[in-house]
């Protein structure tokens, strides 16, 4: 009898852990003492501004959602987690990937060639919304840089963009 309470009772501690491990999961910004992002970057899928997102989701650990445009004329969305880990989502969610983020706010890097303005304005309808559309890409890391506090973007994106160049790789700027 004791050895079966012995066991009842690992099992129920065991299964406790795995279901809060899961439970943990089903928010993947939820950290200690947050439970939402604190700024979802928004752009395109070309050199610059893929260089600028991902340089700044290295240090801010923030979630990247990406417009990459088709041959056709359609568009794929890629949703890039600070893990590394790339989900191509539908575009026509992008109300409920917002929402599921739940992010403090949103950052918009490009112009409408980025990302289509129908899209900006659906988040600016749920939250504060920030847009950096100039054409001069390392300006855009200046203006980036001071929104996340991280005065090194820039330094870091002129650095990049110069191996690029260097490889041979056709840069905006």
């Amino acid at each position: 009898m004791m050895k079966k309470g012995l066991f009842v009772l690992v099992a129920m501690c065991l299964l406790m852990t795995v279901t809060e491990s899961f439970a943990f999961t089903l928010n993947p910004f939820k950290g200690v003492g947050r439970a939402r992002a604190e700024t979802l970057m928004v752009t395109g899928n070309y050199v610059d501004s893929r260089l600028l997102v991902e340089l700044a989701q290295w240090r801010t650990k923030q979630p990247i959602l990406l417009f990459s445009p088709e041959v056709d004329g359609t568009s794929q969305l890629y949703f890039l987690t600070a893990g590394g880990k790339v989900t191509n989502m539908e575009v026509e969610k992008f109300q409920e990937i917002l929402e599921f983020i739940n992010p403090k706010r949103v950052i918009f890097l490009g112009g409408n060639d980025y990302v289509p303005n129908g899209f900006v304005e659906m988040a600016k309808a749920q939250y504060p919304v920030v847009i950096i559309d100039s054409a001069d890409w390392q300006r855009n890391s200046v203006v980036l840089g001071e929104w996340l506090k991280q005065d090194t973007l820039p330094k870091l994106f002129k650095e990049y963009t110069d191996k690029l160049v260097q490889g041979g790789i056709k840069t905006a700027n």
